[in-house]
């Protein structure tokens, strides 16, 4: 496994499918090395042969049709990916569906929650431009694949954190539109609906937020997740399931969120058990999100809470809580990249391709 010490990226024009397979032929090797981790891992944790599983999840689950009805060019792009890394379209399309794939192989198995850990900050008003933050926790066999695709479409362009292979897990765009997510497993979600990646590359297309807001309080959601998105002026936040999309707010200059849903009361039936599992077992790094947001709570819900970029990044590369997930970690997660946008005009991104405590930031502007 590689580990990076310096940031990827990878400026990506044309049309989707064409994007799609640039991405691929330019990212291949990180996209085989990341999906075989990821193969070996699911086969270990599911109990079943990786093709039979792949098989099983594709065959039980039914994504395409929102991802045709809201998103068709997403689909281009995917493809094009599978085409330019040689990989079957079932394989990149299955790649695609992280937090899907996670609910789908815990409900197959009636085991623990998957993981989950990341943990999101906002900050707005107060006569300066939004300040959004996100530490993106993600399994360990994605580390060394993390890359930032700048896309440059027309005169719109986005920076997109993911591991390579992926259409994006958080970014923001030209328009000073960014978006930041969090995992909320305890929340329903269905084998239908559109999925994560896709509803943030689309937030990422949106020229305005309100048209961003719109899109996530009117699409199907195929899994519990919060968004928070900002523009030049503000930042709003819903908790989503498959059934409800809630509005969620801290207070009127800041936001802060983890992993449990705080306004949405469209439970999964399972949520109980994943609140009996997190108390069992306390030492996991994975099971805190409790501790994590009165963390969030002490540092940003006060009346001290940092107002500048490199406040935000301290909170984020906190080693005394686990916010910061290192490397070494216990556990099968870390922080995958650490994100800080400035939402001015033009907007900029501090990115650090791994934990903040451990990974430098660079800066881009758009």
């Amino acid at each position: 496994m590689t580990t990076l010490t310096e940031p990827r990226s990878l400026l990506l024009t044309g049309s989707p499918r064409e994007r799609g397979r640039a991405h691929g032929e330019a990212l291949r090797s990180a996209i085989n090395d990341g999906m075989s981790r990821w193969k070996d891992a699911i086969q270990r944790a599911a109990g079943l042969p990786i093709e039979d599983y792949l098989d099983r999840f594709v065959a039980h689950t039914n994504f395409l049709p929102s991802i045709e009805r809201w998103t068709p060019h997403l689909l281009d792009e995917v493809r094009g990916i599978g085409e330019g890394a040689g990989i079957s379209f079932r394989d990149i399309y299955a790649y695609q569906l992280m937090d899907e794939e996670w609910l789908f192989r815990t409900d197959l198995a009636r085991g623990r929650q998957p993981l989950e850990h990341c943990s999101m900050v906002g900050l707005f008003g107060k006569g300066a431009p939004p300040i959004l933050g996100q530490n993106m926790d993600l399994p360990k066999y994605y580390d060394g694949t993390q890359t930032l695709l700048h896309i440059r479409d027309h005169d719109h362009e986005s920076l997109i954190f993911t591991a390579a292979g992926l259409l994006g897990t958080t970014g923001l765009n030209s328009r000073s539109i960014g978006i930041c997510c969090n995992t909320l497993t305890r929340l329903a979600h269905a084998y239908h609906g559109l999925p994560v990646g896709f509803i943030v590359r689309r937030v990422l297309e949106s020229s305005t937020l309100e048209e961003a807001a719109s899109f996530v309080r009117e699409v199907a959601h195929a899994s519990g997740q919060n968004y928070a998105i900002g523009d030049a002026t503000r930042i709003v936040d819903f908790e989503c399931s498959a059934h409800k999309v809630a509005p969620y707010s801290c207070g009127p200059t800041h936001v802060y969120h983890t992993n449990h849903p705080l306004v949405n009361d469209d439970h999964s039936p399972r949520a109980a058990h994943a609140r009996a599992v997190e108390s069992a077992d306390a030492r996991s790094p994975m099971s805190n999100s409790e501790q994590r947001f009165a963390y969030l709570d002490r540092m940003v819900g006060g009346q001290t809470a940092p107002r500048t970029v490199d406040g935000v990044k301290t909170i984020l590369g906190a080693r005394a809580v686990p916010i910061n997930v290192g490397r070494d970690s216990v556990g099968d997660g870390m922080t995958l990249g650490s994100l800080v946008m400035e939402l001015t005009t033009p907007p900029v991104l501090h990115y650090a391709p791994g934990p903040p405590a451990e990974t430098a930031y660079t800066q881009w502007v758009l």
